[in-house]
């Protein structure tokens, strides 16, 4: 199996546009775990399959930052693929190779279901150390497959699982338009899921994964709406003269955090999903826009002028407390609070450096900067495992979606095919 990454640098030393560089050197990546995923075993005429099967696990493995894949080349000198039964594996000759794991599938598929029989070993003691039978309705969702088996490795060697069973929404546009999408987390199966015809910008995947707020122009006015991916019915969540901006979920994704201006200034409201039972907790003359929830519900960061420039703060969910935490320099937009609580991701513009993606302890505290670029790098958003910050680059001259590992500062461009200007990506929760 021949597989392509998408290799990041340092966020101190990046390149001005996102990098792909083919790996074809004999070693592992440093400080990462080396594992072998050969081509799942499958039945006669269905090795297509189980190639790509192995290739989209791979690459969520790598792309985890925990796991560097062993190249076929470096497999044992007498392997030819994987034996129908896991018992037949020669750990022996495994033992020669930089791997210290084993990825072991087998898929059976047919017109009705595809049956995946999914094993994690130890090379070195031969036992297994995570076994999965994963199933699914179509052959249509055999990525899924691969994923759920990926985020299990992740949890099993972390305690964490990863991110690739999630999806993101974003926005994307040609000429006049705008609509909003929905992809895997690596970018494939983007699916149109508003056919407004306007301008549908700035979605939030709500934290149970089954909707959507955005700001839309389809009725004339800049609106909020709320959308149901399954049945694809959008209904209005706000629409209060002036500005209409900004949404927010709570973690149970009950109620969200809005911007209006409905009594003449930019302040931050809380209503219910449905809309209703509107409450204002923010009041001060200067501007109050771009609530974040914390995961626990009850603190909301978000960006204030009140202190002269455009600063983070944090206060409680009823408005008291109020706590700046941004001094890095500069102006500090777009917070974004990870799902584990400990960090913010958030813009800072700072003269000779244009917009740039940092992140922060919770606190305050630790503030260092992700990116480092030309053009404008902007909407910070979390993975569900937190490890990962995904944001919109116009870097390369058009507007494209990138992600950044927080632990080793490596950037990857997230490979989405299409001619469209990509911007204001919101990172959804896993899927079972």
């Amino acid at each position: 199996m021949r597989i392509v990454y998408l290799v990041a640098i340092c966020g101190l030393c990046a390149p001005l546009a996102f990098g792909q560089v083919e790996i074809t050197t004999e070693g592992v990546v440093s400080g990462r775990i080396p594992i072998a995923v050969p081509d799942f075993c499958t039945a006669p005429g269905q090795e297509a399959l189980g190639r790509t099967m192995a290739s989209v696990l791979a690459f969520d493995l790598h792309f985890s930052g925990i796991f560097g894949i062993v190249p076929s080349s470096r497999y044992p000198t007498t392997f030819t693929g994987l034996p129908r039964d896991p018992q037949g594996i020669d750990f022996e000759g495994w033992r020669g190779t930089p791997a210290e794991f084993l990825v072991h599938a087998y898929v059976t598929s047919d017109t009705q279901a595809l049956t995946a029989e999914c094993r994690l070993f130890d090379v070195f003691s031969g036992e297994m150390v995570s076994g999965k039978r994963l199933s699914t309705g179509s052959n249509e969702w055999h990525r899924l497959v691969a994923h759920q088996f990926a985020d299990e490795i992740v949890r099993h060697l972390t305690g964490v699982p990863g991110c690739a069973t999630s999806r993101i929404c974003f926005s994307g546009g040609s000429g006049q338009t705008k609509e909003i999408y929905v992809a895997d987390y690596d970018g494939a199966n983007m699916k149109q899921v508003t056919h407004h015809n306007s301008i549908s910008i700035l979605p939030k995947f709500s934290p149970c994964g089954r909707k959507i707020a955005y700001l839309s122009y389809k009725d004339r006015y800049p609106f909020l709406y709320i959308l149901d991916i399954e049945s694809g019915h959008s209904r209005p969540l706000s629409r209060e003269v002036g500005l209409n901006v900004a949404p927010a979920w709570s973690p149970d994704s009950s109620q969200l955090a809005v911007v209006q201006s409905r009594d003449g200034n930019s302040e931050i409201y809380l209503l219910n999903a449905d809309g209703t039972n509107r409450r204002r907790i923010t009041n001060h003359a200067a501007m109050d826009t771009s609530p974040t929830f914390d995961p626990t519900g009850t603190r909301i960061a978000f960006v204030s002028e009140r202190g002269g420039s455009p600063q983070i703060y944090v206060m409680n969910v009823d408005g008291s407390g109020v706590n700046r935490l941004s001094y890095q320099g500069g102006s500090a937009y777009d917070p974004v609070w990870s799902p584990d609580g400990t960090k913010i991701a958030y813009v800072v513009l700072r003269r000779g450096e244009g917009f740039e993606i940092y992140v922060m302890n919770a606190d305050g505290s630790n503030p260092r900067r992700l990116t480092n670029s030309v053009g404008v790098n902007e909407s910070p958003t979390w993975s569900p495992d937190s490890r990962h910050v995904m944001f919109t680059s116009s870097r390369t001259g058009r507007w494209e979606l990138g992600v950044v590992t927080i632990e080793t500062g490596e950037e990857q461009r997230v490979n989405i095919d299409t001619p469209l200007a990509l911007q204001g990506p919101s990172w959804g929760p896993r899927r079972d």
